[in-house]
């Protein structure tokens, strides 16, 4: 028989972290609202990430496709001269 934890959707709210660390142990937890409805949360395995070390290569030309998209879409960047400009702005200095 599977041992259960039983929380309430407070606990929930408040202590997320709780909640799953029982859900982590147990395999499962309970959620009870006021209404009486019962909920419960489980684990779902899942497969783990294919481990791929980008290249230099990668990561440029996934920023030459990124920016060819932002041009398709009209966006057209501000001129070098700005840019101290753009980030006094963005610092509140202006």
């Amino acid at each position: 028989m599977n041992a259960t934890a039983t929380f309430t959707l407070r606990d929930l709210n408040r202590q997320p972290a709780k909640v799953l660390a029982a859900v982590r142990k147990f395999g499962s937890a309970e959620v009870r609202t006021r209404g009486g409805e019962v909920f419960t949360m489980a684990a779902k395995a899942r497969k783990p990430l294919a481990k791929r070390k980008a290249t230099g290569s990668d990561i440029r030309k996934h920023f030459e496709d990124l920016w060819a998209r932002q041009r398709a879409l009209g966006h057209v960047p501000p001129p070098a001269s700005e840019n101290e400009r753009i980030n006094r702005l963005i610092a509140g200095e202006e």
